[in-house]
């Protein structure tokens, strides 16, 4: 790190764990500086976690792929962060047609979700983007003893311990600073429902749970067969495995799935200091930011590395009773002044 930037990476961890389920279909992505290969002066860094569905295909390619992608973006050295990250993934989503009209049905049939950090650490910026249901959330540190500020007490509804039994534990924590910086996206909000049945597809709630085809998200990166041009072929020119998606009479059809990404920005403070956790549903969907927070603070300041905090996360998640797989990335910021 440049002793000029405003920003210093402190710590960066990550894991993940299968659960109950039979594979193991998140990855995650964390790039520093001196491996991010942008021509910049700025030092960037880059963290990601990817929750494949259908099969890991998408995930897998998608984890190896897009921050290359994002680096040859032209936007980038010229600090269009946003502009550059949607193009990253509209480009990523053309290598994965490439591989389905020339190698792989699995495209058309898998997909990922995305949660992205792009932080410049000379200037202090954080833009965050996402397509699905993983997220990122960012909490203000206490500048003295690393703790988030506005502590008060707060009760976990549960939380799941190694063991026979479930233990309901309590943590001095909860943090007014604290936020969520990403969107779920499914197919049952207002506006992506609007969306949806305007390119030409029908939301269908099955179980209790609304579904776009056999999704229950509306964004993501793969699923070709919910976009064009795939899902504007006849039967005649897909290929076997491709199931159908859900869609009305309309002969011309949008992308019932998006690529267009939520995107927020923040400017981080010399002076401040930081904590960032992406997380995968098989976390976010099973513990309150909050409280995934506090916890990841508590073990920090106990004296444990990003690493081992997001192994710990991960762990507890996937001992639940039909548990997802689950992925943590931990980043932990310091403000040069701080």
């Amino acid at each position: 790190m440049s002793s000029s930037d405003a920003l210093l990476l402190f710590d960066v961890g990550a894991s993940q764990a299968q659960g109950s389920r039979k594979f193991q279909e998140d990855r995650y992505t964390t790039i520093l500086p001196e491996h991010f290969p942008v021509n910049t002066n700025e030092n960037l860094a880059f963290f990601a976690v990817y929750d494949g569905h259908g099969s890991d295909a998408v995930a897998e390619h998608a984890s190896q792929h897009l921050h290359h992608l994002l680096a040859q973006r032209t936007e980038l050295p010229r600090g269009d962060y946003a502009i550059a990250i949607k193009a990253a993934l509209a480009d990523e989503d053309a290598l994965l047609l490439e591989r389905f009209q020339h190698e792989s049905v699995e495209p058309a049939m898998s997909g990922s979700t995305v949660a992205m950090c792009l932080i410049n650490l000379t200037e202090g910026e954080l833009v965050v983007s996402n397509l699905g249901d993983s997220h990122v959330v960012m909490a203000e540190r206490d500048p003295r003893t690393g703790a988030p500020f506005h502590i008060v007490r707060i009760v976990p509804s549960w939380w799941w311990s190694p063991g026979p039994k479930t233990i309901m534990l309590t943590f001095m924590g909860g943090c007014h600073l604290q936020r969520r910086l990403t969107e779920a996206h499914k197919p049952d909000t207002p506006s992506e429902q609007a969306r949806i049945k305007e390119a030409g597809g029908i939301v269908e709630k099955r179980n209790g749970v609304s579904r776009l085809g056999s999704l229950n998200m509306s964004r993501a990166l793969g699923d070709l067969q919910y976009k064009n041009p795939v899902n504007s072929l006849g039967e005649e020119h897909t290929m076997p495995r491709v199931r159908r998606a859900s869609s009305s009479s309309t002969p011309q059809r949008g992308n019932f799935v998006s690529n267009e990404p939520y995107t927020s920005r923040r400017i981080l403070h010399a002076h401040r200091r930081y904590l960032l956790v992406i997380v995968s549903d098989g976390v976010s969907d099973y513990i309150d930011d909050t409280v995934l927070i506090q916890y990841v603070m508590d073990l920090s300041l106990r004296g444990m590395q990003a690493t081992e905090v997001a192994h710990d996360v991960v762990s507890r998640m996937a001992c639940r009773p039909r548990s997802d797989n689950a992925s943590c990335v931990i980043v932990m910021l310091n403000g040069q002044e701080s």
